[in-house]
């Protein structure tokens, strides 16, 4: 990843983590930075949003974890000119907090910041790749970080009852995208070439219409969108998202040359930021799989 080059927010994060990259991932809008991730050997460290609607002291007060007048006191001495301890070290030293209590509140603190990051379609990321130093057992894991109620607990919840949704998947190499299909809220997706050939769809519920005129359609949307972007000097298009009433799409360009994207379906149910990260780690796989046709 070079210094500075802009992706978006789940692209970027999936990269690094895959990587095992160390740096800081800033998160834009046009020249304003929203927020930022740091990441040590592909491992979380921190994130933080102008979203969130607390900063984490003020946090770690609110959810009534440490008492507000000696915090208030701890994070002023922290702030000196002459101290550098971490604030969960201080906290922990002065008897506040375990460290297995801190470690839950600061991942907390990061899922929050993660859900605002991920949730902005205009947001973008710059990388700046510079040495990490950081407690290992204060890192999470990509997994951890994407909130447990989102992922990890819709994904048990489909698995129990069914992995493959009841009606299987009418599909054309539809085991590419079977994983989708734990996503919240999933519905359909397919991959294909803006020569309009389809390569692969996989389908979650009968949308009780045909897999060509669903493919049509979502081909014709996408070549408006990639006409808009040149005429509006934006470049090629990478992300276009459409949101209506029952269900959302979003199309992703899976390789640099804007020949081949990823389609993915879902409803009120699903996340956008969640979406978006599962298919951005994807991409290597969808990538392999293009190549060969």
């Amino acid at each position: 990843m070079n210094a500075m080059a802009e992706q978006p927010v789940a692209e970027a994060l999936a990269s690094a983590v895959a990587k095992q990259w160390s740096g800081i991932l800033r998160a834009m809008v046009a020249d304003e930075q929203k927020g930022m991730i740091v990441l040590c050997n592909g491992r979380i460290a921190w994130a933080v949003s102008k979203n969130q609607k607390e900063n984490f002291p003020y946090f770690l007060e609110q959810i009534g974890r440490v008492p507000p007048d000696r915090l208030r006191e701890i994070v002023r001495q922290q702030s000196a000119p002459d101290k550098s301890k971490k604030l969960g070290l201080i906290l922990e030293a002065a008897g506040l907090i375990t460290h297995a209590t801190f470690r839950e509140c600061l991942l907390a603190h990061i899922r929050s910041a993660f859900a605002s990051l991920l949730e902005n379609p205009l947001m973008h990321i710059q990388t700046n790749k510079t040495e990490i130093v950081a407690d290992n057992s204060l890192t999470f894991s990509l997994a951890e970080t994407l909130d447990n109620t989102e992922v990890e607990t819709a994904v048990d919840d489909q698995r129990t009852t069914t992995s493959v949704p009841e009606g299987g998947a009418r599909s054309c190499n539809g085991e590419l995208l079977e994983n989708l299909a734990l996503l919240s809220g999933y519905m359909y997706s397919f991959v294909a070439n803006t020569s309009g050939k389809l390569l692969a769809f996989h389908e979650a519920e009968h949308t009780g219409e045909q897999v060509e005129t669903l493919f049509a359609t979502v081909a014709d949307w996408l070549s408006t969108s990639l006409e808009a972007a040149r005429i509006l000097g934006m470049g090629a298009a990478r992300v276009t998202f459409m949101e209506g009433v029952d269900q959302s799409l979003l199309v992703q360009a899976t390789d640099s040359e804007h020949r081949h994207f990823l389609a993915v379906a879902f409803n009120e149910e699903g996340r956008l930021g969640v979406v978006k990260t599962r298919i951005a780690s994807m991409i290597p796989t969808v990538q392999t799989f293009t190549e060969k046709r």
